[in-house]
């Protein structure tokens, strides 16, 4: 039998779905008389919203949510904590420059503020996203412990702070944002001038993870929101809309730092155009008896050579002899790259062809050419692995899948090529997989780097069913 309810309903909740269904700019975060987070309205934007006339009071620009003065005063707060070595946990104590902190990230950035201070060169971070499932950092904003503990809904000896932000709890966006912003804050602090943040997100708190971002490395050092392919095909179980697709944001300390990333070159051989449609027509002028071409020997006027797709114009006149054109010549289109660029490919004996009869330049990679930096010239990031490549690649290290959804190595390859460095620090304070520190010893073992990371993550306790032994991860 049903348990009966001891309670009434909650009229006063009901009535705020009810104005939220009318208005639900007027919805809003706020503490009860308990301080309890809870949905609320802005009864300053409901009086607008029921006037005719604009309403008098003060406006201006700004990012705010419950507890926001608590977090920053938390970043700034002193602790009385420090970091015990664990040598008979580790491998080759002695001679590793790598470093893996188990504890609470907040306090380990703290702690790291001193002998870290502007020298770390990249940070890479996959916080959680807010789903509902994800673990929520509960930072002790001015509670108590018996509030701090109620609000985790439990709490073990060793003291771990995390809770869910589920679907009970609201999914509170202030929650998510006191967590991310105290942190934010410290991890600012460690970078270089020279260096760079990127923070994996996706829809639930992209826009407020913007926000953040903008206030606390500045708007102009934003860099860019790239987008990354995380599945190949769209699950479509229950009729709703599927994504494919998360986001990158990346921030630099100082608006000098210019990225660069291993981007637009061609694998060996393989051909890729000069062409781009939808770029601003411009002529490149390409120099006599320098340009391959399988055009059949013999002259070829000026004019135009199309498809369904492009236009080419071809300037001057041109003979072709034993698949090499003899004069020099000019071609207007929409190209990829400026003159200059072209230049600085032809002076570095990059292989350039004409495919076909329309006068469409590609470029081949010289074989003779390990690899070259390329200005980052893309803001989408696909073929870099997706959360199913990070399933495998984990598997295959532990035997089966234990993480949730683990990004791929390749994907974070990417993102550390494109700092340019081969001695950087790569600080990762939501460590979880360590895809972070895989990334960074492949990436050494490639190309002889001597990348050093530094891994954060909080002890989560193992399911007691499950066959990993312990609590760390």
């Amino acid at each position: 039998m049903d348990k009966m309810k001891q309670e009434t309903a909650d009229l006063t909740a009901r009535n705020v779905e009810k104005i939220a269904a009318l208005f639900p700019n007027c919805v809003t975060e706020m503490r009860d008389e308990k301080g309890k987070v809870t949905r609320g309205i802005d009864f300053a934007i409901l009086k607008q919203m029921l006037s005719p006339a604009v309403v008098e009071g003060a406006e201006h620009y700004a990012f705010t949510w419950v507890g926001k003065k608590a977090a920053l005063v938390e970043a700034n707060k002193s602790i009385r904590k420090t970091l015990r070595p664990c040598p008979e946990e580790s491998k080759d104590w002695d001679t590793t420059e790598n470093l893996y902190i188990e504890g609470d990230n907040l306090e380990v950035l703290k702690l790291l503020q001193e002998s870290y201070l502007g020298k770390v060169k990249m940070i890479y971070i996959d916080p959680p996203y807010n789903t509902g499932n994800d673990f929520i950092y509960a930072d002790n904003f001015m509670r108590s412990q018996q509030e701090e503990n109620a609000k985790m809904g439990a709490s073990d000896e060793e003291d771990n702070r995390l809770f869910r932000n589920t679907d009970t709890n609201g999914r509170f966006h202030s929650d998510w944002c006191s967590m991310m912003y105290s942190r934010l804050m410290l991890a600012r602090n460690l970078l270089a001038e020279d260096g760079v943040v990127f923070i994996s997100i996706d829809d639930n708190e992209q826009a407020n993870l913007k926000h953040l971002c903008d206030e606390i490395f500045g708007a102009d050092n934003f860099v860019a929101q790239f987008v990354w392919e995380k599945k190949r095909k769209a699950s479509n179980l229950d009729g709703q809309v599927r994504g494919i697709t998360e986001y990158v944001l990346c921030y630099r300390r100082v608006e000098e730092v210019v990225l660069s990333v291993a981007e637009d070159v061609p694998e060996e051989n393989k051909p890729y155009p000069f062409y781009n449609t939808g770029n601003k027509r411009a002529v490149l002028n390409f120099p006599g008896e320098r340009i391959r071409t399988r055009l059949e020997d013999g002259t070829y006027l000026a004019g135009d050579y199309r498809d369904e797709k492009t236009l080419v114009r071809l300037l001057t006149n041109v003979t072709v002899k034993n698949g090499v054109i003899e004069e020099a010549f000019s071609l207007e289109g929409e190209w990829r790259y400026s003159q200059k660029k072209f230049d600085e490919l032809l002076a570095k004996n990059e292989i350039i062809v004409l495919k076909g009869t329309k006068f469409k330049p590609y470029w081949l990679n010289n074989e003779e050419r390990v690899k070259k930096i390329r200005t980052l010239l893309t803001k989408a990031y696909y073929d870099v692995g997706t959360n199913e490549d990070g399933n495998t690649e984990v598997a295959a290290l532990f035997g089966k899948d234990i993480f949730s959804f683990p990004k791929p190595v390749a994907l974070v390859k990417k993102l550390i090529e494109s700092v340019g460095d081969d001695k950087s620090i790569v600080l990762d304070f939501f460590s979880g997989s360590a895809t972070t520190a895989h990334a960074v010893m492949q990436l050494n073992a490639e190309d002889g780097g001597k990348r050093k990371f530094i891994m954060v993550q909080l002890p989560e306790p193992c399911d007691k069913k499950s066959s990993v032994v312990g609590g760390g991860v």
